[in-house]
This record gives structure tokens, sequence and C-alpha cells, in this order.
């Protein structure tokens, strides 16, 4: 696996918690020479090209999470969570706290209890305090055709993919602002500011998308099938022009799309809406068991949508 991509998986950064992946995002430019600015947000931006138009590529730096809302008696404690995700999906899993402290969840119905191993109130205060914060934690290995297993790879790729391609950028012909945002999973509030000061002409945002798994059969989405065009969900349909633009640019790089009609949100059904609009599109990698300690994607699909965005700018 890719140094870089593990470093950003081990990277804290649950949201309102972001400044280790943060410092880690601005380091790796700054020792390959990109010029960055961080904004009031605490958006990373590097802006590359000059032109007329403006295109901002955005993905959210932040994770989903946990914060700690009250510890029992008997040293169990109790978590909300941070960002949107489903309970069952991350029971019986372990998470590490912003102090590295480790402890497993041991109940997800409508509530979260996690257990750090010891047994009072007392010993588990000197640990973790309320208003402290948690993060899935979990190995992350190779399997099958290339496959990656990972805790974090929502949104953790979709900064590599931002990485990668600011290293491959070459065109002088458009200005191009590459936004690694802040709170994506609490409201897409970075990639919001962003917009609004940038007033680019394009936004295309990177994520993931649920893919085909054994439990969610019924989607057509496939991993090491293609990046996907996230066509329409419940806050954006991709404005045409975006739509064809990256059509048009998969058809020069010889990469297979995969379409998306998705129960979700994004980031881009916010951001479109600022200034007096902005055309928005989105472009996912395809993942498995999202939001969960075993997500997994495809190297393909990754390499894919890089060669895609590339071909793009």
């Amino acid at each position: 696996m890719d140094d870089l991509l593990v470093d950003l998986i081990n990277a804290y950064g649950v949201s309102g918690n972001e400044d280790e992946i943060r410092n880690l995002i601005k380091n790796y430019l700054k020792r390959n020479n990109h010029k960055l600015y961080e904004d009031s947000s605490g958006n990373i931006i590097v802006k590359k090209g000059s032109g007329e138009n403006k295109m901002m590529i955005c993905s959210h730096m932040d994770s989903i999470g946990f914060i700690v809302n009250h510890i029992d008696e008997n040293g169990i404690i109790k978590m909300d969570n941070i960002g949107t995700f489903k309970k069952e999906d991350v029971s019986h899993s372990f998470i590490r706290f912003e102090n590295g402290t480790l402890g497993k969840i041991s109940s997800c119905g409508s509530d979260i209890f996690v257990d750090i191993g010891l047994n009072n109130k007392e010993e588990v205060s000197m640990k973790v305090k309320e208003g402290d914060t948690a993060s899935l934690v979990g190995p992350y290995l190779v399997a099958g055709n290339n496959n990656i297993i990972s805790p974090l790879l929502h949104n953790k790729i979709g900064c590599y993919i931002l990485l990668k391609l600011i290293e491959k950028f070459e065109s002088e012909n458009i200005q191009v602002y590459f936004v690694f945002s802040s709170k994506g999973e609490i409201g897409g509030i970075g990639a919001r500011a962003a917009a609004y000061n940038i007033k680019p002409d394009y936004t295309i945002i990177v994520g993931t998308e649920k893919a085909a798994s054994t439990d969610q059969l019924e989607q057509n989405i496939n991993i090491g099938e293609g990046p996907i065009l996230r066509i329409m969900d419940k806050s954006l349909i991709m404005h045409e022009d975006i739509k064809n633009m990256l059509e048009k640019a998969s058809l020069k790089a010889q990469i297979k799309l995969q379409y998306s009609i998705s129960s979700g949100k994004s980031e881009g059904g916010l951001l479109h809406k600022e200034i007096s609009g902005i055309r928005t599109g989105e472009v996912d990698v395809p993942c498995r068991y999202k939001y969960s300690t075993s997500e997994m994607i495809s190297v393909c699909d990754v390499q894919d949508t890089i060669k895609l965005l590339t071909e793009l700018i």
C-alpha cells in the first residue's frame, strides 16, 4: 500500500479536530515545493495554472467519529456520533481517542457505549473526558485483486487523489484550485466557504460511493469497474456541462465510467448554491462497506480517477 495513503489513514481527523491530518497534508505539499494557503475555515488550498476560467476540485479531509457525552460509574463511556452513519455498521469496532487511548464499542443500539478496559468512572476520567472525540481504528491490508481494506478510506482517498493530481498538474490554460476542505461530515462548512471566496466557474467534488457488497447486493456499482459519476443525489443533480466534460475526458483517457443515482447527500449539494450558483458535479471511487472499519476500494479505480481528472484538467 502507498505510504502516503497509510499516513493519511493513520492521521487523526474527526470533524472539528482536524489539526493532525491538516498538518500532514501541509507538510507533504511543502516538502514537494507546492505553494499553499490556509483560509479562516481551516481549508488547505493549492492554486495552479492561469487563465480566465476557474475550476475548484474539492475533497474534505475530515472523518466521521464519536464524542463523549457521559461516563457511567462503572466506567462505560456513552458517546454520540459525529457525522451521519448507521450505528450498526460500526458495532463492536475499535476506536482511538485523540490522546491515543483505545477502546471498543461494546453496544450500539440507540446509544453508543465504549469500553476502554477500566472499571470505574474515576479511572476512566484520568484517560477520557466528556467532550473528547474518537475515531474508528483498525488494520489496513491489500486483498483480492489489489483491493485495499481499511477504516477511514472515506474520505482519505479523496485527499490522496488530490495530492496526486497536484503532482501531475501541467496545464496553464485554466486556474485550478485544489481544496482540502474542513468539516465535510458535518455540513460541508469548509467547502462552502472556499467556494464563496474562490468563485469558481466549475466545481468537482471527489469522494466515494457505496458499492455492491454482501449486504447491499441491490447496488449496481462495483469496485474495480471504474470511477463513478454521481448523476443525482438528494441534494444535487450534476450540471450537464460537467457531465459532458467528464465523459469526453473518459473517452480520451480510455476509462470506463459508472453512473450513480444516490440516496445520500453530498458537499456539492450545499456549495452549488453559493454566490449566484456554481456548476457542480461529483466523481466518486466505489467503496464497499462505507463508514465501517473495513471499507474496501480498488487501487485500479483510484488510478483511473486520477487519470480521468488529469485528462479533464
